[in-house]
């Protein structure tokens, strides 16, 4: 580990800089209505209801608030760049956090570094590293793995408290991922039951450990425990059950399941783990295999999944890629190839093909705006704020921009939060209305009588703006290249 510790610092330092260069700037919609409900929250307090809409009496259990809350007050202090940075730094602490997790379970650095890249890539390629409360629970979830396996390997007494803690943190600031804590146990349990009912053979490839059940039941009682410590309540075990089979699916891509065929970094994990796990003779752990594609198959059922399996996946991953050269690579390449990075040459040329090739990313970031003003009405917004009673106006608006609306004060027909606006939560049809109307299943002009709503922001490319633009019974206040604004006679 000494010989080595330059090595291990050198491409640390590739690994922040590839990672930090990759993260967009532009803010995704979550981010508004999150500085929106922040913001609500720090002047009245929490409660479980809605303020962001005109409707009245919707409830809101902020599943979100402790991130809200931190993201309202770096808005304040720093604007979208303080947030920028934000999430730049929670990106490398949880690839640095995969890089270390991975030497720390004996895998050559070589393949460790290889891994925690390719990790770091993928996730900035679908875009997951943004300003949204699910980077705090890649980071969460990523640790916990590493906890379980240490506390079963050390019996050190201080990874319960390491386990607890990150429960807590999850059930605060993204509470709707909070099961995948307790999913994550199921692999290490299962080997650990596998391990009392079967008996050990010798020179199998499928490894079973002698893996204690206790601190595993332990760990469970901890994070459960752990999941009540926010002002939400119980909400958290219930949430799940209800977003299940919600009309809200149908809208989120996210909770759409995954196209495999479209996903490369799936498909090529994918392959690689079958190849060699059926076609060698790498030895296997049970709770490795059981890890991989139990986060495999999340991955397909929904695609807010994708990111715990390019993350967490790398980690069995990685070991069995490690085993199988532990067992084919009898002229020991990866040692080799490891010990040559000890010289300066390799390392400024790794270095110098490293900025070469993130060369396209560092020139896209310096051009990004962190409003994208084709998607998100920045200038009609302003519009309104200056000519109209924003205060008192009934608006219809589009899912995709509510948030902007939100976060500059207005109060908004509907935004991306699915669950405010659906049956199943609220007893509402706000979103499959809004949908009707899209579609052009439902006239505008009913579904304005059926909320009494007198203004109208679309977008230009939108159906509705057809309609709008050509009816008498509105007047067209506002129009640029991207948005319009009507008033209803």
């Amino acid at each position: 580990m000494k010989r080595n510790k330059k090595v291990y610092i050198i491409l640390a330092i590739f690994i922040i800089f590839i990672t930090a260069v990759s993260v967009r700037r532009v803010m995704q919609n979550d981010i508004f209505f999150t500085i929106a409900t922040g913001r609500e929250m720090l002047a009245n307090g929490y409660d479980n209801m809605d303020h962001l809409t005109w409707h009245e009496g919707l409830t809101f259990y902020k599943l979100r608030w402790a991130f809200d809350m931190i993201m309202t007050l770096l808005y304040n202090s720093t604007g979208f760049t303080g947030i920028y940075i934000f999430v730049m730094i929670i990106a490398v602490i949880t690839m640095l956090s995969l890089f270390y997790i991975l030497i720390k379970q004996k895998n050559n650095v070589v393949l460790a570094f290889i891994a925690t890249v390719c990790s770091s890539l993928i996730m900035a390629g679908i875009g997951t590293f943004t300003a949204r409360a699910q980077i705090i629970s890649y980071l969460c979830l990523l640790l916990e793995v590493f906890f379980i396996e240490r506390l079963l390997t050390t019996n050190k007494k201080r990874y319960y408290i390491y386990l607890f803690l990150i429960s807590v943190f999850i059930v605060n600031f993204h509470a709707s991922v909070w099961p995948v804590t307790i999913i994550l146990v199921m692999p290490f349990l299962a080997e650990a039951i596998l391990n009392k009912i079967i008996k050990k053979k010798k020179d199998i490839k499928l490894v079973i450990e002698d893996l204690k059940i206790k601190p595993l039941v332990i760990t469970l009682i901890l994070l459960l425990i752990g999941s009540f410590l926010s002002p939400i309540g119980t909400y958290t075990h219930i949430y799940m059950f209800k977003v299940m089979g919600s009309i809200s699916s149908e809208f989120i891509l996210e909770l759409q399941p995954t196209n495999l065929l479209t996903s490369v970094g799936m498909c090529s994990m994918l392959v690689v783990y079958v190849i060699i796990a059926l076609a060698t003779k790498a030895k296997i752990k049970v709770r490795d295999l059981l890890l991989f594609f139990g986060l495999f198959i999340m991955a397909i059922l929904a695609v807010r999944n994708q990111s715990f399996f390019f993350i967490i996946g790398m980690i069995p991953l990685t070991r069995l890629v490690n085993n199988f050269f532990e067992t084919y690579d009898n002229e020991k390449l990866l040692e080799k190839l490891e010990s040559k990075l000890n010289k300066n040459s390799v390392i400024t040329l790794l270095g110098i093909f490293i900025l070469i090739f993130m060369l396209p990313n560092i020139v896209q970031r310096t051009k990004e705006e962190y409003v994208d003003k084709t998607a998100y009405p920045v200038d009609a917004t302003e519009y309104i704020l200056n000519n109209l009673d924003y205060q008192n106006m009934r608006i219809y608006d589009h899912f995709n921009f509510g948030s902007y609306l939100e976060f500059k004060g207005i109060k908004t027909f509907i935004d991306s939060r699915c669950e405010v606006y659906c049956r199943e939560f609220n007893n509402v049809d706000i979103l499959e209305d809004w949908y009707n109307v899209v579609n052009g299943e439902m006239h505008y002009d009913d579904l304005f009588d059926k909320y009494d709503i007198d203004y109208a922001i679309v977008y230009n490319t939108e159906r509705i703006n057809t309609y709008l633009n050509k009816d008498e019974n509105y007047n067209k206040l506002y129009e640029d290249d991207y948005f319009s604004i009507y008033e209803r006679k």
